[in-house]
């Protein structure tokens, strides 16, 4: 059986290097589809998402080497197909960006759709009508075709990270000049856009939110290194606070954390950079306050850390407001939540426009011996819930946390967390 015991309750203390950020490796990969040369890329984490994207890039043809942990050589001078295959693509939520780089090859290209359909694809479909590229489906597949594909003006109706790199990945190869308006600003982007240039492509930022792409049609090979996870960064201060613990995080950039920072004033936490790459996070005596914040987009608070600040909040003293302000749907696990006696209000809009509300009131008195992991997105959450309470716990599907982050589990037992695998 797929089962972890933890013991919660224990201050987790020492250091924890941060891994290479997954959102970021997971799309450069993507665009080293460009090139037939070497590209080599350093700090790539090892997580089971990026296994099954390689699985894919395998089979179009491409050749995949680690050349040691987290240091990765690919080549594709020998790519054959512009076909990804149902039983690859299907459940990878990145399957759309290898659109822009096998339009570039093939003129062509064949993705697996989602259980969903194209319920959820209108921010990629803009950006392909955008640029004039042909889009068919059927009850499988999308198939696009670049044949009378041309540079343009490409809109994201709503800022995100997946629009704007697909909107990048699509434009990089057409002649003439594209101008992508309302793109994000998370640094999983500025990497993308950075190793791009690296291969040879045209990008210059007008603005904070525009950027300048003039195509080009030949691309060179690379050496890049993956930014470090801002994600895990949020995540292990968070579970300091959450034990009350003590945790050096070591690989950082402190430039990148202003909204952390300013999130550890308002609740009082201790913290200090001993290094512009090094920062420690220890909780105060006594309960943290509840506090509000609202997630948007960088350099701000961004949806994917909502889950872990949700669950602080349930060990807080006091009442505490989230609100999302980018997507109402992804609040599935707070209804497992509730089923712990989290006691959680959620408010949601009617529409995907609308922002979300949660509503806490800790210190929480949880009520569980069991959580079953079933999906991938808020898992670490539930790990962190675990190590926080002062009781013992079976997690069933504990695979998924291998989705999210590297090794996390090996990382948390080595700052002293009671886990045993069963």
């Amino acid at each position: 059986m797929n089962l972890l015991t933890t013991k919660g309750g224990k201050p987790l203390l020492g250091e924890v290097e941060i891994s290479g950020a997954k959102n970021s490796a997971l799309k450069i990969i993507i665009a080293s589809l460009f090139t037939n040369e070497d590209v080599y890329i350093s700090n790539v984490p090892k997580v089971k998402s990026l296994e099954n994207e390689l699985q894919i890039m395998e089979s179009l043809g491409s050749k995949v080497e680690w050349l040691s942990s987290n240091y990765l050589k690919i080549n594709n001078s020998k790519l054959h197909s512009s076909k990804i295959s149902m039983g690859l693509g299907k459940n990878l939520n990145t399957s759309f960006l290898f659109a822009g780089p096998l339009l570039y090859r093939f003129g062509e290209a064949t993705i697996p759709l989602p259980d969903s359909g194209t319920e959820g694809l209108e921010r990629f479909i803009e950006t392909w009508s955008s640029l004039n590229i042909e889009i068919n489906f059927d009850a499988n597949f999308l198939y696009l075709r670049s044949d009378n594909s041309r540079a343009g003006r490409v809109e994201i109706t709503r800022t995100s990270h997946t629009a704007t790199d697909n909107a990048i990945l699509s434009s990089i190869f057409l002649n003439g000049e594209t101008t992508i308006i309302n793109t994000s600003e998370e640094i999983e982007v500025k990497d993308l856009v950075n190793f791009c240039i690296q291969l040879g492509a045209s990008i210059e930022y007008e603005n904070k939110r525009v950027l300048k792409i003039k195509g080009q049609r030949h691309f060179k090979g690379t050496d890049f290194s993956i930014v470090s996870d801002l994600a895990e960064v949020v995540y292990f201060s968070i579970l300091a606070l959450v034990t009350n613990g003590n945790i050096i995080i070591k690989n950082i950039d402190k430039s990148q954390l202003s909204f952390l920072i300013s999130f550890f004033n308002k609740v009082e936490a201790n913290f200090e950079f001993t290094t512009n790459s090094e920062l420690r996070i220890w909780k105060k005596i006594g309960d943290l306050k509840g506090f509000e914040i609202t997630a948007g987009s960088y350099p701000g608070i961004i949806s994917d850390y909502i889950p872990y600040f949700i669950v602080l909040s349930l060990f807080c003293e006091g009442e505490s407001k989230i609100t999302d302000l980018t997507y109402r749907d992804k609040f599935y696990y707070v209804y497992q939540l509730n089923k712990y006696n989290s006691k959680i209000k959620i408010f949601e809009g009617e529409n995907d426009f609308e922002k979300c509300e949660i509503f806490t009131k800790g210190p929480a008195k949880f009520n569980f011996d069991k959580i079953i992991l079933d999906s991938v997105g808020a898992s670490p959450a539930f790990l962190l819930l675990c190590l926080g309470v002062a009781f013992q716990t079976e997690i069933i599907g504990y695979d998924k946390l291998d989705f999210v982050f590297e090794n996390l589990i090996e990382k948390v037992v080595k700052l002293g967390a009671d886990v045993k695998y069963d």
